[in-house]
């Protein structure tokens, strides 16, 4: 019988510079399997939420985009939301396509569900 089994890579992300120390522990842990990358002078890392994309897409969400977001991030059916907070399905379904606003009672039931701010949905 043969088992073929892989090994997950593990891949670690240190940014600046490297102590001589842990340098000399990770090569001593990793051996050759250890690579080292330089950034380039024009690369560097930056807080998305600070990019001008990041503004776009904010500014064109609506209420109804955020809903779908989140309910779809908690695996959850229209069917299933609409349940917990005591609407159909298709009144949910008109929230996301932006054909009924959220009302403030709504944006509340939606933010206790979801654990966020009601700014969300208003």
């Amino acid at each position: 019988m043969l088992a073929v089994v892989k090994t997950p890579s593990i891949d670690v992300r240190i940014e600046g510079d490297l102590p001589p120390r842990l340098l000399h522990c990770l090569k001593s842990e990793f051996g050759g399997k250890l690579r080292l990358a330089q950034q380039n002078a024009d690369e560097r890392s930056v807080d998305f939420f600070e990019t001008d994309v990041y503004r776009e897409v904010k500014r064109d969400m609506t209420p109804g985009m955020y809903l779908r977001i989140y309910r779809e991030n908690r695996d959850m059916t229209q069917d299933e939301l609409g349940g917990k907070v005591g609407v159909s399905k298709a009144f949910i379904c008109d929230i996301e396509h932006d054909r009924r606003g959220v009302s403030k009672e709504m944006a509340k039931r939606f933010s206790e569900i979801f654990n966020i701010s009601v700014a969300r949905f208003i």
